[in-house]
């Protein structure tokens, strides 16, 4: 294997009630690599996310994360690489509302052995990587879509993943904050971080390095 490959996909397919969805015959994402995941509504784009973050499975066909075939993890051990490896970023967010965004970063850190000095620092550090001048005490349901996207991205610099999974996350964007955006995870792929997108928008899809159409 690759030492720089997180994932490898080989003669996968993915059907629901005995109908095929999709099939991919050979896909490799490494280290650094910006993928995007286009197709129709309907073609399996959101279900081939949540396969690669070990939230669905295949049909059949084999699906290597770090060499290891994903099937054949269980209990701690998948919990473990999904806890610290994987990261998800939603069209909706998935913050907390009512909560600060100190408590939703909180989550990014939540495995860390840091003190609360230093996860305080590293929070601020986020945000500032992320152009948002907010403080910490400052609730989500406060902020603007753009300005959630991007505490929902400082969580995700802030937890020791190596692959980011993002499910549309400019879609309800306007044009500013999208930019904003996609230089944010572009700039985790030039980290060394693997980041796979499903997206429509075009200008997302043209930083891609690597592209599945389904």
């Amino acid at each position: 294997m690759n030492k720089n490959e997180i994932v490898s996909l080989s003669n996968i397919q993915k059907k629901i009630q005995d109908k095929p969805i999709f099939s991919i015959n050979a896909f490799t994402v490494n280290k650094g690599d910006f993928v995007t995941i286009k197709g129709v509504s309907g073609s399996g784009k959101t279900t081939l996310l949540n396969i690669l973050g070990m939230n669905d499975t295949v049909s059949s066909g084999e699906y290597l994360f770090e060499g290891i075939e994903a099937s054949e993890l269980k209990g701690k051990e998948k919990l473990k690489i999904k806890r610290n490896k994987i990261s998800f970023l939603f069209q909706d967010f998935g913050l907390v509302e009512e909560e600060t965004i100190n408590f939703n970063l909180e989550i990014g850190l939540k495995y860390s052995k840091l003190i609360r000095k230093e996860k305080v620092k590293q929070k601020k550090e986020a945000l500032n990587a992320v152009n948002l001048n907010k403080k910490l005490s400052t609730t989500i349901s406060s902020l603007s879509g753009g300005e959630k996207q991007r505490v929902a991205l400082a969580r995700i610099i802030l937890k020791p993943s190596i692959l980011i999974l993002a499910d549309e996350p400019t879609g309800s964007l306007d044009s500013l904050n999208r930019d904003i955006v996609t230089d944010i995870l572009f700039n985790q792929s030039i980290d060394g971080k693997a980041v796979i997108i499903v997206t429509h928008d075009e200008e997302l899809a043209k930083k891609g390095n690597k592209s599945i159409e389904l």
